[in-house]
């Protein structure tokens, strides 16, 4: 039995006897997933006292001796000279498939795939099989797609696969997440390429190349697997004859999965995207966010052109920088790093003051001494520490000396007193508190410039670095100003001492977000005059996240009235011809401006993480109001 589509082709059978007729050089990338052999192993039925025995078998399919070095000559025989073999394997297979195939490519090497709810062990007899692991083998000029350092770990993590992605009926005990398939075909395969897989199971490698549009051979000897994974793939190929045929008509598909948010920004909807996503138009033609934020609704749709806009300065710089690839910009986000990875070094090279501590703990040395030995210390090194920043910032260093002065100081008397109400540190929390004191010290530095308005208003590429810091770096991504127009949230903690930009960077440098850009307009405007100067039309979607309505109004320095939500209102139901979604925590004020003929309103949960001096229910009610009845009304 066989089924041929324009994008896959699949054959139910013994995979051993069908790979023959697949042409020498003609597949991208062989992606697989052959039995493990581990049924011989399991226990059978596990008794449990007044209740039903619990089955530890697996799938029957699983106790026929699976030989790999039976496949290598066909592996290497069809796949093409640069192309790829990933191999999800086990313990007991590992050494074998290292054995065969090893010599046989220029590179192998292995990637682990944590399942974070591993199925558990009834009675805690040993550990929990939540790791599984993927042999890998390519040649030189073979294909590598990774837009920066952060995606090349050999790690990939995610839930096993759950209901409604897994199949009730056939259940297939190993049914791989479509999810973690996909990372591994954009990794390893190009758009067109070939993927095949002579142990398709219920077909979800099939899916997840399909759906990145890449070509599926997939044998299964299953009759009832194979049942279901040709109808997995027929569905499949519907949806992606439809999106086919609704890109003719210059419509654009709505989401875009391979980018992340711009900046940490407060009230930033990531986690809200599959409220947004679940009730958008499935098809428009240009996005508008006239309160963009951190970007990510921005960057998690796609169209034929975007426009995007917000009253915060500082945010549109950044956004222009990136945009133009502002070389100032980003030499200086490289000075601020390097200024970060010179502390690090600096502190992992004097223990001695870890010694000083634990003294200080002992009770050998009082108080009054370590902080004379602090004093002194910060005396004798203030040529290396003025060392630690780079010449470029050439501005109130001597501010960094006392600071570090002070923050030992307060730190040592704190652990110790910590230590006294609790327990005593092991030898890493002395360190890495120590540690805290000198990345405090350089972040409350950095904030002081960033607090230098005439120093930021004549070294524009600066701020904007300095803010791209602060906020990756503040509190819980909290921004917040005094009376003053001051910054003052203070450092994250401990936990932040190793967490470096450089990804950040990477990221404002990939291909994939400068392609974004390039299709994009730039605003910092009133929204009132975004609107009126882009004039969305009817073919065009509008997503709107202003700020809420409440008095907690400190994220940042630009006010929005309850006479602003009414702007925005009276625009949106009574002049606004496009598609709009607009996502806002329910007030009574807020429901009566939206509660008109034609808008509809929906609610939703949201929980936050972090509650600021009382200024926001922990649990709340979220609105999603809209013009437009989607598929779930």
């Amino acid at each position: 039995m066989s089924a041929a589509y324009k994008s896959y082709r699949i054959q139910q059978g013994d995979s051993h006897e069908l790979i023959k007729s697949i042409p020498d050089n003609s597949v991208d990338f062989i992606l697989t997933d052959p039995p493990y052999n581990l049924a011989q192993h399991s226990t059978g039925n596990i008794p449990l006292a007044g209740r039903s025995a619990m089955n530890n078998d697996l799938a029957p399919w699983d106790l026929i001796e699976f030989k790999p070095e039976e496949w290598i000559d066909e592996f290497i025989r069809i796949l093409k000279p640069n192309g790829n073999l990933f191999i999800f394997t086990s313990y007991n297979q590992i050494g074998k498939w290292y054995e065969l195939l090893d010599h046989k490519f220029d590179a192998t090497n292995f990637m682990v795939w944590h399942k974070t709810n591993p199925a558990p062990k009834v009675f805690k007899a040993g550990f929990l099989n939540s790791c599984e692991l993927i042999y890998t083998c390519w040649n030189k000029g073979h294909v590598w797609n990774f837009i920066n350092q952060a995606e090349m770990h050999n790690f990939l993590e995610s839930s096993i696969c759950m209901y409604p992605e897994r199949l009730k009926y056939p259940k297939h005990p190993t049914q791989k997440p479509v999810s973690i398939l996909k990372k591994l075909i954009t990794i390893a395969s190009n758009e067109d390429a070939v993927i095949f897989d002579p142990f398709m199971g219920v077909g979800s490698t099939g899916v997840a190349a399909m759906e990145l549009n890449r070509k599926f051979i997939g044998f299964e000897i299953s009759p009832e697997y194979f049942k279901a994974a040709e109808n997995r793939l027929k569905n499949t190929n519907m949806q992606l004859t439809l999106f086919t045929e609704n890109k003719k008509s210059e419509k654009t598909e709505a989401v875009n999965s391979e980018l992340k948010p711009i900046i940490k920004w407060p009230g930033g909807k990531e986690k809200e995207l599959p409220h947004i996503k679940l009730h958008a138009p499935q098809w428009f033609e240009n996005y508008y966010e006239p309160f963009v934020g951190g970007g990510s609704v921005f960057t998690a749709f796609d169209a034929k052109h975007l426009y995007i806009n917000d009253k915060s300065d500082e945010l549109i710089a950044l956004y222009k920088y990136i945009s133009i690839q502002d070389k100032g910009f980003f030499q200086w986000l490289e000075d601020i790093m390097q200024a970060w990875k010179n502390t690090l070094d600096y502190v992992a090279t004097h223990e001695e003051l870890c010694s000083w501590y634990k003294q200080f703990r002992k009770d050998e040395i009082d108080e009054l001494t370590i902080k004379g030995k602090l004093h002194l210390f910060v005396k004798a090194e203030l040529h290396n520490i003025e060392l630690l920043l780079p010449e470029s910032f050439e501005w109130q260093r001597d501010y960094l000396y006392i600071e570090i002065d002070k923050c030992l100081v307060h730190k040592v008397v704190r652990m110790k007193k910590i230590e006294k109400e609790r327990k005593e540190m092991p030898e890493q929390d002395i360190f890495d508190n120590i540690e805290t004191a000198f990345t405090s010290a350089l972040y409350t530095y950095l904030r002081a410039l960033y607090n230098d308005k005439q120093l930021c208003k004549d070294n524009p590429q600066l701020a904007t670095a300095l803010f791209v810091f602060l906020r990756n770096y503040a509190y819980s991504g909290m921004f917040r100003y005094n009376d003053k127009g001051e910054f003052n949230v203070p450092y994250g903690g401990i936990s932040y001492n190793h967490k470096l930009l450089q990804s950040k960077v990477d990221y404002y440098h990939s291909q994939k977000l400068l392609e974004h850009f390039a299709k994009t307009t730039i605003e910092n405007l009133d929204f009132l005059d975004f609107f009126r100067k882009h004039n969305p039309t009817e073919k065009d979607f509008v997503f709107l996240d202003p700020p809420y309505d409440t008095e907690f109004s400190t994220y940042a320095q630009n006010e929005f009235t309850q006479a602003d939500q009414k702007r925005l209102a009276d625009y949106l139901c009574e002049e606004c011809k496009a598609k709009w979604q607009l996502v806002i925590k329910y007030t009574p004020f807020i429901y009566s401006l939206y509660d008109r003929k034609g808008i509809i309103i929906q609610k939703f949960d949201k929980k936050y993480l972090v509650s600021f001096m009382n200024r926001n229910d922990k649990d709340v009610e979220h609105l999603i109001i809209t013009n437009y009845k989607d598929k779930f009304d």
